[in-house]
């Protein structure tokens, strides 16, 4: 199943997030196979999702299609984002963010605390969107992408349960409720971090 191609920007109000499920695998191996170059199985998903006591992954749909995913593994007050993907002919449309949102949400509901998650250090956009989140660099994981052998930037960010942290989190929110072009666009942030 092809992605259709938006014809303008689309409303991510109008993007679902609901718990990613059997059904949505294949589109996630679609998207999977386009932003990623070596994905994970649809077996490692099917084995990821029916944890659920630990593990919350996340569908984004638009008008009935996944248009991307997230997933967060939990272990008591620590939670570290395994995957996040917006289908590319989405890209720098909120929709990473509110995956981001949605897998945080998840994360402080399961009682965490403290959130990290690897990034590609060429990946920028992704950089800048999670430091948005609060998200900063703590380490480095040298040739920990093997098919590129690029180094992956560890990120954290702490104190997710905090008044202060949920005010980041309503500001992130607040942007999601612009309409299409709502935003400052030219040389904007969200620009640069929405390409998730």
């Amino acid at each position: 199943m092809s992605s259709p191609v938006p014809e303008s920007r689309i409303d991510v109000r109008r993007v679902d997030l609901v718990p990613l499920r059997r059904r949505h695998v294949r589109q996630v191996m679609r998207i999977e196979a386009q932003v990623y170059p070596r994905p994970w199985s649809s077996a490692l998903f099917l084995q990821e999702i029916v944890r659920r006591t630990d593990r919350i992954y996340l569908a984004a749909r638009y008008d009935g299609t996944v248009v991307g995913y997230g997933g967060v593994i939990t272990s008591g007050l620590e939670a570290h984002i395994t995957t996040i993907a917006v289908d590319p002919v989405y890209h720098r449309q909120r929709i990473g963010t509110k995956l981001m949102l949605g897998l945080v949400d998840a994360s402080i509901a399961k009682g965490g605390q403290t959130l990290s998650l690897e990034v590609r250090r060429s990946n920028y956009a992704a950089q800048s969107m999670y430091e948005s989140f609060g998200f900063r660099p703590v380490g480095l994981r040298p040739g920990y992408y093997a098919e590129t052998r690029e180094d992956a930037i560890v990120m954290w960010v702490d104190q997710i349960d905090t008044p202060q942290y949920a005010a980041t989190l309503n500001r992130l929110r607040k942007s999601l409720e612009m309409p299409p072009g709502g935003e400052e666009r030219s040389g904007s942030r969200r620009e640069l971090t929405d390409e998730w």
